[in-house]
């Protein structure tokens, strides 16, 4: 639940994904970016690309785990599929996103009227300021009860937007030299949601 990467001072019009293929070109930014062998997990505003695996998206397939948990029936709230499945657990383990911006927004409540109190400049040195002391206090293992709030499981981060709210899923169809990297990510992700949708089968049938 820290912060490893932050660049601010873009227009609150800019593209999600215009910034992050911006970060990941300009080397003096020095984004970090993944490992060989590694990926981030992005929501559906970004590019299932090499490095950065992306949920399935469509109209009747479910992502977010409030949506799994709205069905009258136990067999209702199930994932159904393999897709699902997948976006099941891709959206837990992204959930962390959610809470640690959740407890960076509630510790700093300066935040909320930021852009109506300071200048543009004082915005930017508070945004990253607040950020460095938020990653201090969770690193320095000091027990901190909004951290510990935040880590159970019925923790609902407020007045929080997450990550993917307003913005246009990206298109995935690629051109040129990205579009072997994107088909390479996508082999990748349907092996992942094979072997996780074949596990949880295995699991049912044995009555785990």
């Amino acid at each position: 639940m820290c912060f490893t990467f932050a660049w601010v001072g873009w227009e609150g019009t800019a593209h999600d994904t215009r910034i992050f293929n911006e970060a990941r070109r300009r080397h003096e930014v020095k984004f970090p970016l993944p490992a060989n062998g590694k990926f981030y997990l992005v929501d559906v505003g970004y590019p299932n690309t090499k490095g950065y695996l992306a949920p399935y998206k469509g109209s009747n397939i479910r992502y977010h785990i409030p949506d799994f948990r709205r069905g009258q029936t136990r067999a209702s709230r199930e994932p159904k599929g393999f897709k699902e499945k997948f976006n099941y657990y891709h959206s837990s383990l992204r959930n962390v996103i959610e809470r640690t911006f959740g407890v960076w927004k509630a510790r700093w409540v300066l935040l909320r009227d930021i852009h109506v109190n300071f200048d543009f400049e004082t915005q930017v040195k508070i945004v990253l300021a607040s950020m460095a002391i938020h990653n201090y206090i969770r690193m320095s293992g000091s027990g901190d009860a909004a951290f510990q709030i935040a880590q159970e499981e019925s923790y609902i981060p407020c007045n929080v937007e997450g990550p993917d709210d307003g913005i246009e899923p990206h298109d995935e169809v690629s051109s040129g030299q990205h579009r072997s990297d994107d088909i390479y990510m996508s082999a990748v992700r349907d092996m992942i949601a094979g072997q996780i949708f074949s596990r949880s089968n295995t699991r049912a049938r044995n009555g785990v």
